[in-house]
């Protein structure tokens, strides 16, 4: 073989191995860049860690998202702790290289489950010392998109001060609300946001150039309007500041039971112009040494003199002996205010006395067997009687909520009537419905070929006629359930244990506005 035919050969040879050695690489590069991408979400990019340190560190709390496509195999993610070891306590062991590592997972597409690690700063650390902690990820089949925590000894931790409840405020007034920031934390806030929502029977009577309005319906209990309020003012630690004139807030036609929250969040810098309008701009200014009793929301009800008139609608079916036959009911808010009794599980509901002709085998979804201590959650047939809730349980004026049930027709029955009345979870009279003519409606069950039997048409609520005054659940009466026994009463700021799949949905009062406060730095 000549030299230079060997030359070539071995020249084709490199070449083939470099393409042989190349093309796993570009096939695994090609999987990576075609495979489901992984993103590492974090509860709070930008950590404060208390001075001295509690017992309940902030966490480095992630959580992941697969944008897909398909499942992301073999994913792990890292904490890298090297920036900030020589200053911060995991509550984790930590290997030397400082990286924790968490276990390994698949991860299918949509949201994914993350984890957490606590962090504590050691004794004696300067306040404002920071550093940075990155979580990174691999996986099999995918990528995962690295994100960076800001981590600083010390907190700016704002509270807001506690309005008392109202109650008595009419319709077409309107009501100054003072409201102060207190930095009760070690470090200064650049900035803040106030963030202040109102229920739908309250508005803002000013709209101010530097709040940003809009409409939402937070944790599923009634339409809000939401004011968000950007100040470059910086907050010190140890003082508060006071918005430079009250938030004015009128009471409209609907105010019924209504709530106003604030609360403050810290700017980790300057804020974004968020002026929205040429009105007047809401202002702070230094109102002393920061107060001790703030809270970090205050909601403070407000319970407008008003009333508004729930309506029971009935129904008239007609059948033979052995037939199945649906009769359809309502509960409906006639106004002026709106409902949404938040200081107390007594919701409005519809109670149907089942005719005695007929039996209920089909029971609709939120009602069940009716018991004088409340909702049972059982849906047994044959009962005689049975009470029903809509979920929400918030009645706008105009709502109105219908309910079906499947009656059969008893033998030998003759045509009968039962009743559908407006009541309290609890088969009390609404403290704020001052009209009871319209309380029950006949559900009446005509049965071809016969008279109707003599059972008695609907009873009048026991307190019929117009009421005069305003709206007071303290003084709200109780009626009969019609089986000689009465219902529990239905007081203001009196919360029962409601029971089965009634408690946790009426239960609205304080426990509804529990909001997550993230950790600030």
């Amino acid at each position: 073989m000549s030299k230079r035919r060997y030359r070539l050969g071995a020249v084709l040879a490199v070449f083939a191995a470099s393409i042989a050695a190349w093309m796993p690489v570009t096939s695994a590069q090609a999987a990576d860049a075609d495979g489901p991408v992984v993103r590492i979400n974090l509860h709070d990019d930008n950590l404060g860690l208390p001075l001295p340190p509690t017992d309940d560190p902030p966490q480095v709390n992630w959580g992941l998202d697969n944008d897909g496509p398909g499942t992301a195999k073999d994913v792990t993610i890292s904490a890298d702790l090297s920036d900030v070891i020589d200053w911060v306590t995991p509550d984790a062991t930590v290997p030397a290289n400082h990286i924790y590592t968490w276990s390994t997972r698949d991860v299918p597409e949509g949201p994914g489950d993350g984890s957490l690690i606590g962090l504590s700063a050691k004794p004696g650390t300067p306040v404002g010392t920071t550093g940075t902690v990155t979580l990174s990820g691999t996986s099999t089949n995918g990528t995962v998109v690295p994100i960076t925590a800001k981590v600083t000894a010390g907190t700016n931790d704002l509270t807001v001060n506690q309005l008392k409840t109202r109650k008595g405020d009419k319709p077409e007034t309107t009501i100054d609300t003072p409201i102060t920031i207190s930095n009760v934390g070690t470090l200064p806030s650049d900035g803040v946001q106030l963030r202040m929502r109102t229920t739908i029977g309250l508005g803002y009577a000013v709209h101010y150039s530097n709040c940003v309005y809009s409409k939402e319906s937070p944790d599923g209990y009634g339409l809000t309007e939401q004011a968000l309020c950007t100040f470059d003012t910086v907050v010190e630690p140890g003082k508060s500041y006071r918005v430079d004139q009250p938030v004015g807030l009128d009471v409209t036609e609907q105010a019924l039971f209504d709530y106003f929250s604030h609360e403050a969040l810290p700017l980790s810098g300057p804020g974004a112009d968020l002026r929205s309008g040429s009105g007047p701009v809401l202002s702070l200014v230094p109102a002393g040494a920061a107060a001790t009793d703030g809270v970090d929301i205050d909601r403070q009800h407000i319970d407008a003199d008003n009333t508004a008139d729930m309506v029971a609608d009935g129904d008239t079916v007609k059948g033979e002996h052995g037939d199945l036959v649906h009769v359809t009911m309502s509960l409906t808010n006639e106004g002026p205010g709106w409902v949404g009794y938040n200081a107390s599980d007594d919701q409005p509901a519809l109670m149907f006395t089942v005719p005695t002709g007929a039996k209920a085998v089909e029971i609709p979804e939120h009602c069940s067997v009716w018991h004088i201590d409340g909702p049972s959650g059982e849906q047994t047939p044959g009962a005689p009687k049975y009470i029903c809730q809509s979920m929400p349980n918030e009645f706008t004026v105009g709502d109105s909520r219908t309910f079906e049930f499947g009656l059969r027709i008893r033998a030998n029955a003759k045509t009968t009537s039962g009743e559908a009345r407006a009541t309290t979870a609890y088969g009390s009279v609404m403290a704020f419905d001052h009209n009871h003519v319209n309380d029950t409606a006949a559900v009446t069950v005509e049965v071809k070929g016969t008279d109707s039997t003599a059972t008695p048409s609907p009873s009048a609520s026991p307190t019929s006629g117009n009421g005069t005054g305003g709206n007071d659940p303290s003084t709200q009466t109780v009626s009969s359930d019609g089986t000689g026994s009465l219902a529990s009463t239905g007081s203001s700021g009196t919360v029962r244990v409601a029971a089965a799949w009634g408690a946790g949905a009426l239960l609205l009062g304080g426990g509804l506005v529990l909001l997550a406060r993230r950790r600030k730095s």
